[in-house]
Parts: C-alpha cells; sequence; structure tokens
C-alpha cells in the first residue's frame, strides 16, 4: 500500500507541465536578459563610455581654457586677488549597473620645462637728475640737451643796465630735433623795468610784454619763475615734453640761453632742474619656464592631454598638438615703429606644495600670484631684432615637432599685416629640442614679466 502512494505521488509532480513550464520560462528569460546585457556591453556601452569621457573631457578643457583668463585677473588684481581656484574632475565615464568603472587623470605643474626665452639688443633709457644750480652766462649763451622734464626753471637778475641804443634781452628757446617749439623773451624797457613774452610752437603768443616786479630786499633783485603758471611757459613746456616722449626718433629737448643784453654775464643766472634722458644700448635676455598640465587616462574615447605654456593653451592629441587659446601677445604698427608685448610667465610649485595628482575625483588647482613687473625700454623704436626661444614640453620626437610648429604658425599669423617679419629656425641637430623665432623691424619692445605658483588642493582637505 505505502509502495503504491509513492509512485502516485510522483507520477503527480512530474506529471505537472505548470511547474515545467515555470522553470523553462524563468531560465529562457534569464538568459535572455544576460544575453541583452552582454550584447550591451559588448555593442553599446563602449560608445556610451566615450561619449560620457568626451564630454568629461570638453568640460576639462574649458576649465583649462580659463587659466590665461584668470591669471590677467590676478595681474589686475593684484593686492586683492590673492588666488584663483579652479575644481577639476580629473576622471569620468561610469555607467551605474552596466558599466561601473571610471577613466582617470592627472592634474599638476611641471615647474622645469617649456622654456620661453626672449632675447634682443635693445635701446635702454637711462634718467638722471641734473640741477645746474646757479649759473652765470658768461659766454652770454647755454645750452642744455637731452632733457625729458624739468621740475625748477630760474633766471635770476640782480640789476638792469638800460640801453637805449641796444636794448637786448634773454631768450629761452625750446628746440626738438633742430626745430623750435617754444621761446620766452626777457626784455629790458628801462632801468627800472622788466617785460616777458611767451611763444608756443606754433609761433603764437601766450604772453605779451608781462610787467615783471623787482626785489629791493635781495640783491639778485628780479628772481624770474619760469615755470609759474601766471607767465605759461610751463605749457609750453608741458606740450613739448607730450610731443617729444611720443616720437619714435628723439624723445627729449634742449633748452638754449642766450644773454643779448648789456649785461655782465655774472649779473644774469640760471638755475635748472631737470631730468636728462640718455639711451644705452644693452643685451636683454629673460626667460620663463614651467608649464600646466591634464593628461587622461580614458577606457574608451582618445586620450588627450591639456598643456599651458606662458599664456597659450596647447591640446595634444599624441603626437599632434594644437593652440586652442593664443596667448596675449600683442602685435601692432604704431606710426613709424611696430609695438611688440611679450608676456613671460614663469609656473612655480613652491616649497612643500602638491604639484601633481593623480585619481577620478574632484581637486582643486589654485594658482597664486607671486610677481608681475611691466618692463619697458626706450621710447619709440628701440630694436630690430628680436629673438624668441622656445623649448616643448616631454615628448617623442614627432610630437616635439608639432608642438613647436604650432609657435611658429602662431607667430607667422600675428605677424601678418604688421611691418614685421617671422622667422623660425629650428635646432641645429634636427631633435626638435627648441625652435627660434626672430621677428625683425622697427620695433619696440615691452615685456610682461609675471611670476605664479600652482598647486593642487584635495577637496577632501578643503570642506
Amino acid at each position: 500500500m505505502g509502495s503504491r502512494s509513492k509512485q502516485w505521488a510522483h507520477s503527480r509532480i512530474f506529471s505537472n507541465d505548470d511547474a515545467v513550464s515555470t522553470v523553462v520560462s524563468f531560465i529562457l528569460l534569464f538568459g535572455l536578459i544576460m544575453s541583452v546585457i552582454l550584447f550591451a556591453r559588448m555593442q553599446y556601452v563602449p560608445l556610451w563610455s566615450a561619449d560620457v569621457e568626451a564630454r568629461h573631457a570638453d568640460d576639462v578643457f574649458a576649465s583649462f581654457s580659463e587659466i590665461p583668463g584668470n591669471i590677467d585677473n590676478l595681474v589686475l588684481g593684484s593686492g586683492s586677488v590673492a588666488v584663483s581656484r579652479q575644481r577639476i574632475r580629473l576622471g569620468s565615464g561610469s555607467i551605474p549597473i552596466i558599466a561601473p568603472g571610471t577613466s582617470y587623470g592627472a592634474l599638476g605643474v611641471v615647474p622645469d620645462e617649456g622654456n620661453f626665452t626672449v632675447e634682443a639688443d635693445v635701446w635702454a633709457v637711462n634718467i638722471t637728475r641734473n640741477n645746474t644750480g646757479p649759473h652765470s652766462l658768461e659766454n652770454g649763451s647755454v645750452n642744455i640737451t637731452n632733457i625729458s622734464s624739468i621740475s625748477s626753471f630760474y633766471i635770476h637778475i640782480d640789476k638792469i643796465e638800460y640801453n637805449t641804443v641796444s636794448p637786448g634781452d634773454v631768450c629761452i628757446r625750446v628746440t626738438n630735433q633742430g626745430h623750435q617749439n617754444g621761446l620766452a623773451e626777457i626784455k629790458t624797457e628801462s632801468n627800472a623795468h622788466l617785460n616777458i613774452s611767451i611763444w608756443n610752437g606754433y609761433g603764437d603768443k601766450v604772453i605779451e610784454d608781462l610787467p615783471i616786479t623787482d626785489d629791493n630786499s635781495v640783491v639778485e633783485r628780479y628772481n624770474i619763475d619760469l615755470l609759474s603758471p601766471c607767465y605759461g611757459f610751463d605749457m609750453v613746456l608741458y606740450e613739448v615734453e607730450a610731443e617729444v616722449l611720443a616720437d619714435a626718433d628723439a624723445p627729449y629737448y634742449n633748452l638754449t640761453i642766450t644773454n643779448s643784453t648789456s649785461l655782465n654775464g655774472s649779473r644774469i643766472r640760471y638755475e635748472v632742474v631737470y631730468n636728462e634722458y640718455n639711451r644705452t644700448l644693452v643685451h636683454y635676455k629673460k626667460t620663463s619656464n614651467g608649464t600646466m598640465m591634464y593628461e587622461s587616462r580614458n577606457r574608451h574615447f582618445l586620450n588627450q592631454k591639456f598643456i599651458y605654456q606662458n599664456g597659450a593653451v596647447f591640446l595634444c592629441q599624441q603626437p599632434a598638438a594644437t593652440v586652442r587659446t593664443a596667448p596675449e601677445v600683442l602685435i601692432r604698427d604704431y606710426r613709424n615703429y611696430t609695438r611688440i608685448l611679450i608676456p613671460l610667465i614663469s609656473v612655480g610649485t613652491g616649497r612643500h606644495r602638491i604639484p601633481l595628482i593623480t585619481g577620478s575625483g574632484v581637486e582643486e588647482l589654485q594658482i597664486e600670484l607671486k610677481h608681475a613687473d611691466c618692463i619697458t625700454f626706450a621710447d619709440g623704436n628701440n630694436t630690430e631684432s628680436v629673438s624668441i626661444i622656445i623649448t616643448p614640453p616631454a615628448g617623442d620626437e614627432e610630437f616635439r615637432e608639432n608642438y613647436l610648429q604650432e609657435w611658429a604658425d602662431y607667430f607667422t599669423a600675428t605677424v601678418a599685416g604688421t611691418s614685421v617679419e617671422a622667422n623660425p629656425e629650428w635646432s641645429p641637430d634636427g631633435s626638435y629640442t627648441y625652435i627660434t623665432i626672430t621677428l625683425t623691424g622697427s620695433i619696440h619692445l615691452e615685456i610682461k614679466d609675471i611670476d605664479v605658483e600652482g598647486r593642487i588642493a584635495s577637496i577632501s582637505q578643503l570642506e
């Protein structure tokens, strides 16, 4: 009886078609889901991940392209803005459940590469302050040359000796490049009166026969302050200074003081305090170095490197390299010379700083201004040739060639339409370790000398 019951139960279980179909359906559904997941992972996940990594690369490049502007803001706001901060996510590409892994990247400062050197024989300005002291007109005339500005100008006359036959006068002529730009004339009208007249550079009278009073309490009875506003001679000098300092060839002027009176020279004295303008040809050489970089380590999208060097941002896909953000080099024609303003921006890390970090999280790139100065030389045309020597960041020979060629193409395009020519020359050994770009023409050179420190601060440490 027991045996028949077991057989009956066994036949009941295996004769239940519903249970068998449920198991089979589950196995088929599970296999279908796995097939879809495997198909998606094989066909679509790489595309989706590559798309996410590409968007991440665009975001990083947008942040990296802000570096030149941030440094400019630090320079403009020096003293009020201390540090520029940018948060950058180093990695991306994670798709929950389907592809949870992420790519990673490296962000940091490389202080010892990417030299950028400017070299030129340039006319520099040497300004010296001079004081003639009370000096007599023994020989009747004196010339004071290479004046860039005057801070004090007196004529002292201790006595008038009027001569009706030949009254004479004291003349002060202002000349620039041999052309008269102003005139002051002090005349004796009698034994007790002096008059002064002023002409500007156009030959018009500014002051006509203005009486000058004497001072009976001193020996030098007439102390004429020619820079006193009441005479108007200060405006003549101001216009001359404004004109000659903007002139390319002779940013200075000369004074000639002449005594044609019957007075002995010892009775007429002049006293001038002025700045003397001298030009000296010097050999100038200045180098900036250091780069900032981000390098991706993607799983599906092609790897890229973003490099900041001396105001320019490069997009590098080995071995290719392209300038994506141009440096602020100014090359522009002005009258009879071409102004060239070149930034020299050095990037360091400072002591006990984190120069480079690798990962996939969000990190902060901090840039601090350490020094900013504008180096100027003589006004107008101060050199005929400027050499720019550039070394590339680390990379193979083809990368170095492409990188340096981008700099050469940039300068060739920048001088287009100006009076300056750009001539690139490769390193003679053919290894593309540097390139020399020579700019020739009638050039007014200026340099922006800037030092910054870059460092990485972990977000976990900041929050």
